[in-house]
């Protein structure tokens, strides 16, 4: 014989291994008599498992046996290992060691009720209804421990554990994290326990194609604490000069996934190992063979190649991705912030609390007084205690709001501070709405009385980064407080805070602020804390109070009330804070200071016009200018300001003792300081003309004469008219550019999905080339018959053991049928096959698989495609076997 396929010589099956799953018949007078290749069957029918002895019967089930439990306890590792996944996801909501307990408990048990199930042999029926026993017995000393405290208290817990399972969800997304064991918060992660765990075990554990079905199942529970956490996410690293936040997240993740392909793997090896064990029972084989060292190297390569594959593709799309669109999960977009967008903010409303009707009017009592975190100000007097009512960090441009990533949520309770004391705030008829009066420092929940006390509680939300409470509890006027509502809070002692250095870049774009970069040039101050002290200083000192436009019957109130500490002179200036109502004021201080000189007297630099509604935002956005973080509160003093024209609180707070201030602090720093930039009204601004001489011996008069200007026609009173313009459209990108990113996102999401079947694509083309093209003509032929057989294979056809011929003729396709009389030639005959034998072959080849691809449904195709079945068959050693 001419020829010599690789791998053995002819009749040995050397070439002829790779061409099917079973053994290879030669054509007449080629090969062994017997017409088989490999280990010959002993002579005569083969047994049948009837006509067993006992031996053999009793090793198979003994044999069956331990595979069934080696099977099953990998089933019930995977189901625990991936609720432990689960658990650690969740740490964060809870941090509490309970819900370690909880977590095992639930496994044990939710692991135990399908075994039991499948010991009796019960109907799918009584396992749900042993489920449903189990939560109910567990969700008290389990997920509502307060509900053992009494027979009264576990009624009432009962009640609170399966009224959890419909309510218990919208708590976790409105209660501030960490819940710990609050209430009933533990009850929608008992149920995911309880309830995932049983459903695993019992789809792990079932025999068939159904036990994939427990994949997707572990893999929820571990979405509970993705989809309830932060929305900020856990810690981040930089990589490849992007910041990647939720790594923590992101690994366990992984992890879960892993854990889910491992037991795919494992299980799939293991049933496979199962088969052969029968096998050679049936067969009478009592040794049991290795898989080739080769194989076992293969097998290894494919899973690591694919997980290098799907791990660099995830780390080099992650970082475009994170700098696109923000974490978000389930908690983004709560209720809360919805409300608040529809609201407007007291500040915008300032004006209206010196109307003659509201000035007077009780917005509010405070008994037990109220504590601030203070700190120094502008006008060297302390902070003292105030009480909050808005406090608004987000500059738009327009106005001050509460920023869109602000965080309102429910307390879930705490423990109050050392040295704290209870303040009781009482609403008046003067105060409606979402906003909460509040002093700093709150750490618990209010305790609300009277005969909203549920809802009030229910609706109450707080953000602990910037102390701001907000009640959307249904009222008469829609949402928020009444007259009426009560709480008392616990208040921690106030202290002082010393403001650090700013920032040493601006959290401002002062070229979109030239009148306010121009005044702050023009002060020649340094970039420190003093600096900035100064600046707001001087900024009160040039400023002079007046609160309306008009001296009319509504503004008589308020000029009253100054004019009883010195003889006040009503100026008329603007409502509102947008960008155009601030530049103004700094144009006025601009214009005075050139027209006077730097060094006049104090009194003439006198210019701007305003109340705390422009200067506090003015004093916020010189901070940001300098790189301070800055946000503007609206509340009460509780304590006199010294030289302030506004109101103090003394248990009743009314609209005349409304006020606003600012909150200042350095990048990096944890605590705010307070400064007070409410300008001065007992010096009266003079004008002075460009060009007017000035006597170079200045003397002050009794009462100096001014002149009453109006302010300048390009201020308005709606805070929206100064709304930057825009800087342009960006053009064609710039208009499709909110369409394009979500498709763009949704693209490499589909595409990360379907990585995995792109890359089996490819590999069968490869392979398919390979086998094709290859050099030696022998190995083209036989690579043909390979391939219809893992197109076969992939199609979830499996063609059973035997001769090439035998399994084209199961299959009833003539185009098999010859394939594998050319393939048997290729490898048997004395002759090597020729070109043409390797250009028929192929060619039958792509008519078996037109035929093939006919006959299935698009969706079966697809799957085929997909299916790495073939690449496991082969690498396992099925080929040849």
């Amino acid at each position: 014989m001419s020829g010599v396929a690789p791998g053995g010589p002819r009749g040995a099956g050397g070439v002829g291994a790779p061409g099917g799953p079973g053994p290879i018949a030669p054509p007449p007078g080629f090969g062994p008599p017997s017409g088989q290749v490999g280990p010959v069957p002993a002579p005569g029918p083969r047994p049948g498992p009837a006509k067993q002895p006992r031996g053999p019967r009793r090793r198979r089930r003994r044999a069956e046996s331990r595979s069934d439990l080696l099977q099953r306890a990998v089933a019930i590792a995977f189901v625990l290992l991936g609720l432990a996944v689960a658990t650690a996801l969740a740490w964060p909501i809870f941090q509490t060691p309970r819900l370690i307990l909880l977590a095992a408990v639930a496994g044990v048990v939710g692991v135990a009720i399908p075994l039991v199930v499948g010991w009796r042999r019960w109907p799918a029926l009584a396992g749900i209804g042993l489920v449903a026993l189990a939560f109910v017995a567990l969700v008290v000393p389990l997920a509502v421990p307060s509900g053992l405290a009494s027979p009264s208290a576990l009624l009432n817990g009962l009640r609170d554990g399966v009224a959890g399972i419909v309510l218990g969800w919208k708590q976790l997304l409105t209660l501030e994290t960490p819940l710990g064991e609050y209430q009933a918060v533990l009850v929608p992660f008992l149920l995911v326990a309880l309830v995932g765990t049983a459903a695993a075990t019992a789809l792990a554990t079932s025999p068939g194609a159904r036990a994939v079905a427990a994949v997707p199942v572990v893999l929820l529970m571990s979405v509970f604490g993705i989809a309830f956490g932060a929305t900020s996410g856990g810690a981040g690293i930089d990589l490849l000069g992007t910041r990647v936040g939720a790594v923590r997240e992101m690994v366990l993740g992984l992890v879960a996934l892993a854990l889910a392909l491992t037991w795919l793997v494992v299980r799939a090896r293991l049933i496979r190992r199962a088969a052969l064990a029968r096998a050679r029972v049936d067969a009478g084989i009592t040794t049991r063979g290795r898989s080739p060292i080769g194989a076992l190297v293969r097998r290894r390569m494919l899973v690591v190649g694919l997980l290098v594959v799907a791990l660099v593709a995830g780390l080099a799309v992650t970082p475009a991705l994170s700098g696109i669109t923000p974490r978000s999960t389930l908690r983004t977009g709560a209720e809360p912030q919805l409300i608040l967008r529809a609201q407007s903010t007291p500040l915008s409303q300032y004006r209206g609390s010196f109307t003659a009707d509201a000035y007077t009017e009780p917005l509010f009592s405070v008994s037990g007084g109220a504590g601030a975190a203070g700190g120094g100000d502008a006008a060297g007097a302390g902070s003292g205690e105030r009480m909050r009512l808005a406090v608004l960090d987000s500059w738009t441009g327009a106005e001050f709001r509460v920023g869109d990533d602000e965080r309102f949520t429910r307390l879930p309770g705490g423990t109050p501070a050392s040295g704290s004391r209870p303040v009781t705030i009482t609403i008046e008829k003067g105060l409606d709405g979402v906003w909460m009066p509040l002093p700093a420092g709150v750490q618990s929940a209010p305790t609300f009385s009277g005969s909203r006390a549920t809802a009030l509680a229910d609706g109450f939300y707080l953000d602990r980064d910037s102390g701001a409470g907000i009640q959307i509890a249904p009222s008469s006027a829609g949402r928020g407080l009444r007259d009426g509502d009560s709480y008392t809070v616990q208040v921690a002692p106030s202290r002082d805070v010393e403001l650090g250095a700013p920032g040493r870049t601006s959290l401002l774009d002062t070229a979109a602020y030239p009148q306010l970069n121009a005044w702050l040039k023009a002060q020649k101050q340094p970039r420190t804390a003093d600096g900035y002290r100064e600046l707001v200083e001087r900024l009160r000192e040039r400023g002079y109070l007046t609160h309306s436009l008009e001296e009319d019957a509504a503004a008589k109130s308020w000029i009253a009330a100054l004019s009883k500490q010195t003889s006040y002179s009503f100026q008329p200036a603007y409502a509102g804070h947008s960008t155009a109502r601030v530049e103004t004021l700094f144009k006025q201080l601009v214009d005075q200071q050139d027209s006077v000189g730097e060094t006049a007297d104090p009194e003439l630099l006198v210019a701007a016009l305003g109340d705390d509604e422009q200067f506090a935002t003015a004093a916020a956005l010189l901070g940001r200018a300098l790189g301070y973080e800055t946000r503007v509160v609206v509340g009460v003093r509780m304590t006199a300001l010294k030289g302030s024209g506004v109101g103090t609180c003394d248990g009743t707070c009314t609209g005349s003792d409304l006020a606003a201030w600012v909150e200042v602090r350095s990048p990096g720093a944890a605590d705010w300081t307070v400064v007070d930039a409410e300008p001065q009204f007992e010096k009266l601004p003079t004008i002075v003309t460009t060009g007017r001489q000035l006597p170079k011996n200045a003397t002050v008069p009794e009462q100096p004469k001014v002149d009453t200007v109006r302010p300048p026609t390009d201020q308005h009173d709606e805070s929206r008219s100064g709304q930057r313009p825009d800087d342009g459209d960006g053009g064609l990108l710039g208009l499709l550019f909110p369409v394009l990113r979500p498709i763009g996102l949704a693209l490499a999401a589909l595409l990360l999905l379907a990585l995995p079947g792109l890359v089996l694509l490819v590999a069968k083309r490869l392979r398919r080339r390979a086998r094709r093209g290859a050099a030696v003509p022998e190995v083209a032929v036989v690579g043909a018959w390979a391939e219809v057989v893992d197109a076969w294979i992939d199609g979830g056809v499996d063609a059973g053991a035997g001769t090439r011929r035998d399994q084209a003729e199961r299959l009833g396709s003539p185009h098999a049928f010859r394939l594998a009389v050319l393939a048997d030639h290729a490898v048997f005959a004395e002759h090597p096959p020729t070109r043409q034998s390797v250009a028929e072959a192929w060619r039958l080849v792509d008519a078996e698989l037109a035929r093939r691809t006919e006959s299935l449904r698009w969706r079966h195709r697809l799957r085929a495609a997909v299916t790495p079945v073939s690449f496991l068959r082969a690498l396992n050693g099925r080929m040849g076997a």
